[in-house]
């Protein structure tokens, strides 16, 4: 046991004890110290026990215990008329010491009443600084993501062309064939949304952006507006087939994204598509430079990682695609001859090789059930 200044309370004891035990054997405690130290107290134990060690135990014993006062004096002639006095003090005080307990158990409910009550209740200004703190959290994840700047704006600059983006979902389209429901979290303007309407697969949306919502539902496109992993909570289990995310991971953090795949998996159907699109960081273009683009992002996640994950959260037949950059600016690979001229295609490799990686994967199917 430790007091509050960090002191072993039970090795100083027993320490203490060890010296008495000591100075006893060697005769250094005289007949009178002996004495003392096994002195009774009124009705009780000695004053010093070595039941010290275990003071809770002690204490029950202790509290057990009758207290006992023996009245009577044997003092010849007067010791008649002291032991009439003395209970008739006893009486006295024994009916103020009544008092005396009833009015301290009193205090003691109260106390302990009034302890609870201060435990279960926020301290002063308990309310105004959590509401305080709340917003300070709330403005300092805005600021972060400068989610007060309008992604469509950011789309219209940096989001690329919309027949790039197409192309790319395009690459996944048997994937999700004759599926009636798929999720296109983050749908954005709804590129994805509007190629499985015209591939007859039944998809939807969900989206934050407002601006975005609305160009996706000019389309006639289904959109709703909210945040991904709260929209996934929301779901059933199983009530999805397929799930599509383009430039979603980079935008939440590790443990948001893990918690993502998870809810997606329960609420896909057995043997669902999955498929999440991000900035391939393995180009150092991209990690380096065009991810950054995008205050929204908040770290790249290399393409091994994004595969263990999926595959440590029970996907199967998980693997990693890219996509070819466009036409742009790279090294001249005719400039060099041999070693030179890999040595060059390695670089524009490492430099300018494709932006975007995709992983892909499948929920379990469900294992036959044995008769």
């Amino acid at each position: 046991m430790n007091d509050r200044t960090g002191v072993q309370v039970d090795e100083v004891l027993a320490e203490v004890r060890d010296r008495i035990r000591r100075k006893r054997e060697a005769g250094v405690y005289g007949p009178e110290v002996e004495a003392a130290l096994r002195l009774p107290l009124p009705g009780g134990r000695p004053l010093f026990v070595e039941e010290l060690g275990d003071p809770i135990s002690a204490l029950r014993e202790a509290l057990g215990e009758d207290v006992e006062y023996d009245p009577r004096s044997r003092k010849p002639f007067v010791g008649p008329f002291i032991t009439l006095a003395r209970r008739f003090v006893m009486g006295l005080l024994r009916w103020w010491l009544v008092a005396v307990r009833e009015r301290q158990e009193r205090i003691d409910r109260f106390t302990f009443r009034a302890i609870a009550d201060l435990r279960e209740r926020p301290s002063p200004g308990f309310d105004e600084r959590l509401r305080r703190l709340e917003t300070q959290w709330a403005r300092f994840r805005r600021d972060m993501v400068a989610a007060d700047l309008r992604s469509a704006h950011l789309h219209a600059r940096f989001g690329g062309e919309e027949r790039a983006i197409r192309a790319q979902s395009e690459r996944f389209l048997d994937l999700f064939r004759e599926r009636s429901r798929v999720l296109d979290l983050s749908s954005g303007r709804g590129t994805f949304l509007e190629l499985m309407r015209e591939h007859g697969i039944g998809a939807y949306g969900v989206d934050q952006d407002d601006r975005m919502i609305a160009e996706a539902r000019t389309r006639g496109l289904e959109v709703s507006q909210g945040d991904a992993a709260e929209h996934l909570r929301e779901l059933g289990d199983g009530t999805i087939d397929g799930l599509y995310a383009r430039h979603l991971a980079e935008h939440v953090l590790p443990g948001e994204l893990v918690e993502i795949l998870r809810q997606c998996r329960r609420v896909l159907a057995p043997g669902s598509p999955v498929v999440f699109v991000t900035p391939n960081p393995a180009t150092l273009s991209v990690g380096a430079h065009t991810f950054w683009t995008d205050p929204g992002h908040l770290r790249p996640i290399p393409a091994e990682l994004f595969r263990f994950l999926l595959e440590v959260e029970g996907y199967r037949d998980v693997q990693v695609v890219t996509f070819a950059a466009p036409e742009g600016r790279r090294l001249d690979e005719r400039a060099a001859d041999g070693a030179m001229r890999e040595n060059v295609r390695l670089l524009n490799e490492v430099l300018f090789g494709d932006p975007d990686y995709a992983v892909i994967g499948r929920t379990p199917f469900m294992t036959p059930v044995a008769e």
